[in-house]
This record gives structure tokens, C-alpha cells and sequence, in this order.
């Protein structure tokens, strides 16, 4: 016989879906999607890159099928608590990849579509990879590698001893492992790491296929109608991880630093991974302060006229052919 729990688990997609179609009714349903890049690329061991072809179907779909919102036109829903028109969407990107200006920001502008884009300012300009990319070319596609390694630093979880030449394969448990200690860790303390890892591991050159805009290119970018800009954090690192001190620092300096850049209010934030454990409320209030009309997050659902302004929900999309898209929204949709 099922234990309550065993019954609590089973019922719990259905109630999911319940709570989902009425938020929808008396709220309005827009389904928030979140992208990182557009182009194409030989690795992608993060899955954020979608295909241009792709993007463009995407796009078209939504127009065909969705009330696409600007961001103004969100936040007017948002802050006022006026229901969300049926099966609207906003379109949203983290990060500041040059690909957002170079391709995705080219295809927005041929559908007349707006996105929104939350642009980590420390790395704007630094003719450097994301953290993330960075390890992935230090570690899975680095034909430097030595056939025997050790790192100290962080207590020989990065240590090797092959007697080959390491590849790909050999690699990818201490890249998981990386990538899960680095993004606890500040900001400083991981470039800190990345800088000797650069180094030892004989791989210094940024990847061109992998970089953030520089300064010209985002004011550029900024300029165009299909583009709005909001804050992500100076280092991207998870706030929640950090002090009252720490994250303030780098909350209201991203939003400091694009002001300054831009020339203009920097109104709309993004929480880095932004999933329930990278944030707290202490995120949420420092962005309340700070004069940020809402703050976004990286968990899975509609929002509508309740949706908490300080966390509202948005959908990750993957490199998805037209029809995939579509079975992947339907159900956010009425």
C-alpha cells in the first residue's frame, strides 16, 4: 500500500497544474523565457546556446501564437497587479554574450520584438570568457594538458595523474566539480582561482566565439528598440552565498556600473542561476531598496497578477527545432 508520501509525490504535477490554471484565470498567464546566447557552437556543456535558424522559428511562433510584451509594457502589469493579458510572453536574456548584439539582436529587430537583457557589468569590456566558459576551455577542450597535475588549493579534487594526455572524457567530473565549487565562492576569490589555472594549465586566450560585448558594443546594442537593459551582478556569483555587504556591493554596483556606461536608469534585475537556493530575502530586499522595479529568477512557472515582483518565474529555452518549442510552452499557455 502507497505511503502518504508516496501519494503526496504522485498527486503533486497534477496540483502544480491546478494552482497553474487558476493563476491563469484570475491573474492572466505570461510566460517569462529565458536565453543566454545565440549562435552556434561546437561545445556547449551548459546548453545555452540556441541555434539562429532555431531562434528565428522560435520568435516566429510566438508571434504567431503569443502577446509579446515589451519590457515596459511588463512592468506596467507587474507593479500595478493588473492582469496579465492570456498567453502573453516576455522575452529575457542573461548574461551579455557579444552574440546578443552580433545575431540575436538583428533577428528580434526583424520581427519587431523587444527583449530584455540582464547584463553582468564586470566582465562588459574585460576581453575575458564568462567563469563558466573559462573552465570549460581550461579543462574539456585544452590540448595543453599535462598528463599529470595537482592543485593544492582546493584539496586535490583537481589533481591527475594519466598516463596520456587527458581529454574531454577524463575531464568532465572535475569540471562538474568546478563548476559547482566556483559558483559558491565570490567573485574575487574565483578569479583569484582562475587566474592560476590559466596559467598552470597553459590556456590564457580567450575563446572570440565566447565573449561579452564590449563598452562601444553594448551602448550600440542599448540603442536598438528590440533591446532593453537590466542589471545581473558585477561577477555573477550566487548571492545567497555572500554577506548583506557582499551582495549589496554587487547588486547596486552592476546597476551603478550600466548607469554610468549608459546613461540612463538601470531599472530591472536578474539574480545569477537564480534558482530558490541562489537568492534569499535579503537579495530581494536590497533590490527593493536599490529602486529596481522587479527582480527575476530561474524557476519554472507562469506569472500573473500575484507573482512576487522580487522573484517572478521564467522558463529556460534550449536549442529547440519550432515543434519542440511549441509542446514545451503549450502547457504554460490557455
Amino acid at each position: 500500500m502507497p505511503s502518504a508520501a508516496d501519494l503526496k509525490r504522485a498527486l503533486r504535477p497534477a496540483v502544480h497544474r491546478l494552482r497553474q490554471r487558476r493563476d491563469a484565470l484570475l491573474g492572466g498567464n505570461c510566460i517569462v523565457l529565458l536565453y543566454h546566447r545565440v549562435i552556434e557552437l561546437a561545445t556547449d556543456p551548459q546548453q545555452l546556446a540556441v541555434s539562429p535558424a532555431r531562434f528565428d522559428a522560435q520568435l516566429a511562433w510566438l508571434k504567431a501564437n503569443c502577446q509579446v510584451l515589451t519590457a515596459d509594457e511588463f512592468d506596467e502589469f507587474l507593479q500595478s497587479g493588473k492582469r496579465f493579458p492570456s498567453n502573453s510572453a516576455l522575452i529575457t536574456f542573461d548574461d551579455g554574450y557579444a552574440d546578443n548584439h552580433q545575431i540575436a539582436r538583428p533577428i528580434l529587430e526583424r520581427h519587431a520584438l523587444q527583449g530584455l537583457f540582464y547584463i553582468a557589468s564586470g566582465y562588459i569590456g574585460a576581453d575575458r570568457e564568462y567563469w563558466w566558459d573559462e573552465l570549460e576551455r581550461l579543462l574539456l577542450v585544452n590540448r595543453n594538458l599535462p598528463k599529470a597535475f595537482e592543485y593544492d588549493r582546493l584539496e586535490g579534487e583537481l589533481n591527475w595523474n594519466y598516463d596520456h594526455p587527458p581529454n574531454a572524457a577524463d575531464m568532465r567530473e572535475r569540471y562538474g566539480f568546478l563548476i559547482a565549487t566556483l559558483r559558491i565562492l565570490s567573485s574575487e576569490a574565483r578569479d583569484a582561482i582562475l587566474s592560476e589555472l590559466r596559467i598552470r594549465l597553459d590556456s590564457s586566450r580567450p575563446r572570440s566565439t565566447h565573449l561579452p560585448m564590449t563598452q562601444d558594443e553594448l551602448r550600440a546594442f542599448a540603442s536598438s528598440p528590440s533591446v532593453a537593459i537590466g542589471a545581473h551582478t558585477i561577477g555573477h556569483c550566487t548571492l545567497s552565498s555572500r554577506d548583506e555587504d557582499g551582495q549589496r556591493s554587487e547588486i547596486i554596483g552592476s546597476k551603478q556600473a550600466l548607469e554610468a556606461l549608459l546613461n540612463r536608469p538601470i531599472v530591472r534585475f536578474a539574480y545569477p542561476f537564480g534558482t530558490g537556493a541562489e537568492f534569499n530575502a535579503v537579495s530581494m530586499r536590497i533590490c527593493e531598496q536599490a529602486g529596481f522595479h522587479h527582480a527575476a529568477a530561474n524557476v519554472t512557472g507562469i506569472v500573473h497578477r500575484r507573482s512576487p515582483r522580487f522573484a517572478f518565474p521564467r522558463v529556460i529555452v534550449r536549442d529547440w527545432e519550432a515543434k519542440e518549442f511549441e509542446r514545451r510552452l503549450r502547457p504554460f499557455l490557455r
